[in-house]
């Protein structure tokens, strides 16, 4: 008796929990916001359904217009709308995630997770992209015209991200794209550009702390190794890791890849800031960023937006995020006048945390980003003005960034 009176009990909780949930989500949906701060994104918008529509091709045999409820196009964003909004929507992700886990699952939305490291996947073979080759050929031609032009040497890094540097913490049937023969690939067929081999400093360094543990990007550590390799090819001389002050301004950090997979085991990451210690160079000037927006322009004296810390998306606070053009302008008072050069980049958001870098040996840097830029460049800027040129890219990203054809010069 006991027996039947547990079940009973159960299945009215389990029929009271199906039934109350929904109803319960309604009365909550008003309340919540349209950003998931934990999944960094914006949650799926409500379509109304066409009744009308629906209802005008019911009694009309010759009306054939397309209709969100007929082409099922209205449940399907409804239940995306519902899903995102489901009370306590993200407990559920977090369960099934450790399920997964507990089950031997390592890699969960794209993301292997091995030990405290998260390793974001990158399986799909890069050369299949239909619009590799008029990238390729938009940035040699570039390089090209900047040369005979200008006199300016152009210089590409493919950055390789942390699934290739560190595979040998990938379950052995992994199938992941070996990005480093891939780099060699494009460099090679980049006649006009003096490729910058930054894998190699990386792989040598692959116990050290250069790659986020939670997010895709390189660490600060890992932004000096990139331009420690980068002064090697550039023609400048790197300071020394001794030569910067750190500040370990964060050690709450959780990216890209916790949004992911929500897994709060992995150990937040550090934002760490790096900055020329004064005694190195005295009475340097702070540096001048001019932002422009595409809607606005604003000036700021600092690389780092201390602001986007207290923010789910701390890595905003390198350069304060994407922007489609950013000027740099530096008063370093080098005794050589060795950052009287100006420099052109081109980049994806891992150039973020390596500008700062660069800039100790520039006096002038125009950071553009080719995803926010739909006009030509030459509207913006004088190609004229840049001793040198520098396409700074993770190598996943440089493969996936059509807007580069854009850079064509006639």
């Amino acid at each position: 008796m006991n027996n039947k009176l547990h079940k009973k009990i159960l299945i009215l909780a389990f029929v009271a929990f199906i039934i109350t949930t929904p109803i319960i989500t309604f009365i909550l949906i008003p309340n919540r916001p349209d950003f998931s701060e934990n999944e960094n994104r914006f949650k799926a918008t409500y379509v109304s359904p066409d009744f009308v529509g629906y209802f005008r091709h019911f009694f009309s045999a010759t009306n054939n217009r397309p209709n969100n409820i007929r082409n099922r196009q209205f449940m399907e964003r409804f239940d995306e709308w519902f899903a995102d909004r489901f009370m306590m929507r993200e407990d559920f992700i977090i369960l099934q995630n450790r399920l997964e886990r507990l089950r031997g699952k390592t890699k969960i939305n794209g993301v292997y997770t091995v030990g405290d490291q998260m390793l974001l996947s990158w399986s799909d073979y890069p050369e299949t992209s239909a619009n590799l080759p008029y990238t390729l050929n938009a940035v040699n031609n570039f390089a090209w015209h900047m040369s005979e032009n200008y006199g300016a040497n152009s210089y590409i890094m493919l950055i390789p991200t942390a699934v290739e540097i560190k595979r040998n913490l990938l379950p052995p049937n992994a199938q992941v794209v070996d990005q480093i023969a891939f780099n060699n690939r494009i460099f090679d067929a980049l006649e006009h550009l003096t490729s910058i081999d930054v894998s190699t400093i990386l792989s040598q360094n692959t116990d050290s702390y250069i790659f986020y543990r939670t997010d895709h990007h390189w660490t600060s550590f890992g932004s000096y190794l990139g331009y420690v390799a980068a002064g090697e090819r550039m023609g400048f001389t790197p300071f020394t890791l001794g030569q910067f002050d750190v500040e370990h301004a964060s050690s709450d950090f959780r990216g890209t890849l916790f949004s992911k997979t929500l897994d709060f085991s992995i150990t937040p990451d550090v934002i760490s800031f790096f900055t020329l210690n004064e005694n190195v160079l005295p009475n340097s000037g702070k540096p001048e960023l001019t932002i422009h927006t595409g809607s606005e322009t604003f000036k700021r004296d600092t690389f780092f937006f201390r602001e986007h810390l207290q923010k789910k998306d701390q890595y905003r606070a390198f350069m304060g995020g994407n922007f489609p053009i950013v000027e740099i302008k530096t008063d370093l008072n080098l005794a050589d006048r060795e950052n009287e050069r100006s420099l052109l980049v081109f980049k994806d958001s891992f150039a973020h945390s390596m500008l700062p870098f660069l800039a100790n040996h520039y006096s002038r840097i125009t950071v553009l980003d080719m995803r926010f830029i739909n006009a030509d460049i030459r509207n913006w800027i004088e190609l004229s003005n840049y001793d040198e040129v520098l396409f700074l890219y993770s190598t996943t990203k440089f493969v996936e960034c059509n807007d580069l054809m854009r850079i064509i010069i006639d």
